[in-house]
């Protein structure tokens, strides 16, 4: 009897220090960041909330909606306390949809290359559609100021692609102004202060301004250009190479503040060129259409 009540209590205890590791086990478990009930047009489901070894799917819930990027159909809390892929988004197909909030800013003491600079339009406006679930765009051309006419994002959200097409081609003002100066810095600063705002800048997409210039600034660009950058606006600098110009390797770098975001191009390239950096254009950017994956 005595060596069975011994036998039962080291049972007992057994069990209770069983209990203790397995509860401790859960315990000293990671925890990722934890994530929303459910994405817009989607659902998230997970089979252990965020603790670490849960693996959280993701799945579209409206038709022609698809997970963007495909590859990123569930993921994971890791050990580190991060979770294995970023959270995707469900899309539409792009092109033509490309839900971007896109402004792009053009100067050019050159004028031959405005045949140029339209062709690179015509060919890719037409793969757009604009509006909801696509593009918003704005363009604009400046020297001293911002010209006009010029399209704002209030203004392509009511028109068509081939709309917009017409109204760069055939109605935007390319004349600079008088004094000759070049005036980035007052560009950005229109940009910021007429461009990403309002109901048209949608807070759910990216914002990316392209800077095209063949022109140094006669202005300061740093701080304005912080400014954007601070509010989430990605900038592009893309500086057009012309006989006696040197491009300001520092203003490109202050506007952009990153030099992977700077190109330089030479000037009096064919009309392939264009559609080739359209191609690879949309190439990053239906990759980026979720904010995770910019």
């Amino acid at each position: 009897m005595k060596t069975y009540v011994i036998a039962l209590v080291i049972a007992i205890v057994c069990i209770f220090i069983g209990l203790r590791r397995n509860s401790g086990s859960k315990e000293d478990k990671k925890k990722c960041a934890p994530l929303p009930e459910k994405i817009t047009h989607g659902e998230i489901t997970c089979t252990d909330v965020n603790m670490e070894g849960s693996t959280c799917k993701f799945q579209c819930t409206k038709g022609n909606f698809h997970l963007h990027p495909s590859s990123s159909s569930e993921s994971t809390c890791l050990q580190s306390g991060k979770w294995s892929n970023p959270i995707p988004c469900c899309a539409e197909t792009c092109p033509p949809f490309l839900p971007l909030d896109m402004a792009i800013l053009v100067h050019r003491n050159n004028y031959d290359d405005f045949d140029a600079i339209n062709a690179e339009a015509a060919d890719l406006l037409p793969r757009l559609k604009m509006g909801e679930g696509g593009l918003h765009y704005a363009r604009m051309y400046f020297s001293g100021k911002i010209h006009d006419p010029h399209i704002l994002f209030k203004d392509s959200v009511k028109m068509t692609s081939e709309e917009v097409l017409h109204k760069v081609t055939h109605e935007l003002n390319f004349d600079n102004t008088e004094d000759g100066r070049v005036n980035i810095g007052a560009a950005l600063r229109y940009v910021k202060d007429n461009v990403f705002v309002g109901e048209e800048d949608r807070p759910d997409v990216p914002n990316v301004l392209f800077v095209s210039t063949d022109a140094n600034s006669d202005d300061d660009v740093a701080a304005p250009a912080k400014d954007l950058r601070d509010a989430g606006v990605l900038i592009n600098a893309v500086f057009y190479e012309s006989e006696g110009v040197v491009p300001d390797d520092q203003m490109l770098l202050d506007i952009t503040g990153n030099s992977q975001l700077i190109t330089k191009r030479a000037k009096n390239h064919p009309i392939s060129y264009y559609q080739k950096l359209n191609e690879e254009f949309l190439k990053y950017s239906c990759y980026a259409t979720c904010k995770n994956y910019t």
